[in-house]
């Protein structure tokens, strides 16, 4: 087990003000979202921490949180309430990152840890309560299209122009329909996974409170997949093209978020190349913003490229010759 008897780390007014004020906003927009899915901010990274501070004092134990969680979410809500499922699942990802701080695991190996999350994003179209809950959410995006009319009749747009904004609206409508259904896994396992990311720094926070060791530290730099990610990015690709149509949603999801997981080892690889030569970081921040800004196709489909091949090639461990080449 972890010795908790370490040197604690010095406290200060600043670690509380951060913590506070995730905690602030994450209620508020707690408050903003329509119940229930509003309360998985709040309840979300609690069940994280709880779950990661758990499992790295008291090792497999530490499954007991998660095991407890499900049980109550399925007690006072049922197997049919979508929303619930998420809090066990990320449960597991706080137990497998509190195992991971327990022996060791390297801070590249972190996404991998949402795997519990990304499975249940990738089950949630054959839900039952799947098809009622896009209707839900397209209802509020319908009503959010209104309010954009109107806000644009009250500015003052009128006759063509107005017409003209109308039927944008309407044509991203009918396009935002027909993707829906595929999209909202991987939109909710996004939404997840940063409340994940909420949890850890919470729990970071309560280990400092009960004078644990720090938590592993997770830097952009180190970013790497593991290699076994690539099979979950190769099912998505091939459910896609095969003639099951049933599974697109499921396909898109597995996907898209395999994607997004090499695409962020891209960024990552393309950041250690320029710290390597000396590139100072304010520069490398302001050249990746301006090109995610004017070319968010071309960056994103470069830097999934770049994390795709870092698989077999691993850039970063490349090593000088002798004559100073690169090998």
């Amino acid at each position: 087990m972890t010795s908790i008897a370490e040197p604690a780390r010095a406290r200060g007014a600043t670690p509380w003000l951060r913590t506070r004020s995730l905690v602030v906003a994450l209620g508020l927009l707690a408050l903003q979202t329509p119940p229930p899915w509003g309360a998985l901010w709040l309840v979300v990274p609690v069940a994280v921490a709880a779950s990661l501070l758990a499992c790295w004092r008291f090792g497999a134990w530490g499954l007991a949180v998660p095991v407890a969680l499900f049980g109550a979410a399925m007690m006072r809500e049922g197997p049919l309430s979508l929303w619930a499922w998420w809090i066990p699942a990320a449960s597991l990802t706080g137990v497998w990152m509190g195992l991971g701080e327990e022996r060791g695991s390297p801070a590249g190996a972190r996404a991998w840890m949402l795997l519990p999350a990304l499975l249940l994003a990738a089950a949630l179209p054959w839900a039952p309560g799947y098809r009622g809950l896009a209707d839900a959410v397209e209802r509020e995006l319908q009503l959010g299209d209104a309010q954009t009319i109107e806000l644009v009749r009250q500015v003052g747009y009128s006759g063509e122009r107005l017409e003209g904004i109308q039927h944008t609206v309407q044509d991203n409508a009918r396009l935002r329909r027909a993707a829906l259904p595929h999209v909202l896994p991987t939109l909710l396992f996004v939404w997840v996974a940063a409340l994940i990311a909420a949890g850890r720094k919470l729990a970071a926070r309560g280990a400092g409170e009960l004078h644990w060791p720090n938590l592993a530290p997770a830097p952009l730099l180190e970013w790497r997949l593991p290699d076994g990610a690539l099979w979950t990015f190769l099912a998505g690709l091939g459910l896609l093209v095969g003639p099951w149509t049933a599974w697109a949603p499921t396909a898109w999801t597995l996907l898209l978020n395999s994607g997004l997981g090499f695409c962020v080892q891209g960024i990552a690889v393309v950041e250690s190349l320029l710290l390597a030569r000396g590139v100072p970081p304010s520069i490398i921040v302001l050249t990746m913003v301006f090109v995610f800004a004017f070319a968010l196709p071309v960056f994103v489909l470069a830097t999934v490229a770049v994390g795709l091949s870092d698989v077999w090639l691993d850039y970063r461990r490349l090593e000088p010759a002798e004559d100073g080449t690169r090998i």
